[in-house]
């Protein structure tokens, strides 16, 4: 995904965008938090075919889609698609880059939901209502990448216990390795899905291509500790 200061986001159409190049040509991509989370649902959909999600898609990312076939031609259209939806999303369309689904998702879009909505008004004092339509995807993972280092929330204490290891039990220890094993299993994320469909799963890949993120930034709270 695409990381700049000097990215420029407006409305269009009534839609927040947010621009995007493709081999020298810009677009406008609907790429607000609320719309990754849609196209996000929309891949994961196991009662749409690929042909329904392949019209839907289109017109969820584009505030003027006709301007865009125009602008991209119809030939190179798919591949602009893949190229923007990566940049502002993450998602490999093609599943040729090799990135998502390289480290196991720390987190679950649908199972944590609550836990980040807190965590970000406890941290930042952001309503996810307030803020959804009107910040880019990237800009909302960047705060939620930043829970790690936000003091306690939430999501940092569910990604703690899943990540952590365990300590190994002693005569002097075993209330806590009890208790932290306890936690672990209230915190364990419930609906892994088999290899196959993890890495079919936009929500999984969507998740996992921060996984590295959230480890970073916990490696770099340890340090300071």
């Amino acid at each position: 995904m695409r990381r700049s200061l000097t990215t420029q986001s407006k409305a269009v159409n009534g839609r927040f965008c947010s621009t995007y190049e493709y081999e020298g040509e810009q677009f406008d991509v609907c790429d607000s938090a609320r719309n990754a989370m849609l196209v996000n649902e929309l891949f994961a959909d196991a009662e749409l075919t690929e042909e329904d999600k392949q019209q839907l898609l289109p017109a969820m990312l584009f505030p003027d889609l006709a301007a865009a076939v125009e602008k991209a031609g119809r030939e190179r259209f798919w591949d602009m698609v893949d190229s923007v939806l990566w940049d502002a999303m993450g998602v490999d369309l093609y599943g040729t880059r090799g990135a998502a689904g390289s480290e196991e998702p720390v987190f679950d879009w649908d199972e944590d939901a609550g836990r980040i909505r807190a965590s970000l008004l406890q941290a930042y004092g952001v309503n996810w209502d307030d803020v959804a339509g009107s910040m880019s995807y990237d800009a909302f993972l960047d705060l939620v990448a930043g829970l790690m280092e936000s003091g306690e929330t939430p999501l940092q204490q569910a990604i703690y216990y899943r990540t952590a290891k365990c300590p190994k039990e002693t005569k002097d220890n075993r209330e806590y390795v009890e208790a932290f094993r306890a936690r672990a299993r209230h915190f364990a994320l419930r609906g892994e899905l088999p290899e196959g469909d993890r890495m079919a799963a936009a929500n999984n890949a969507m998740a996992s291509a921060f996984a590295s993120e959230f480890a970073a930034a916990g490696r770099a709270v340890s340090a300071d500790e």
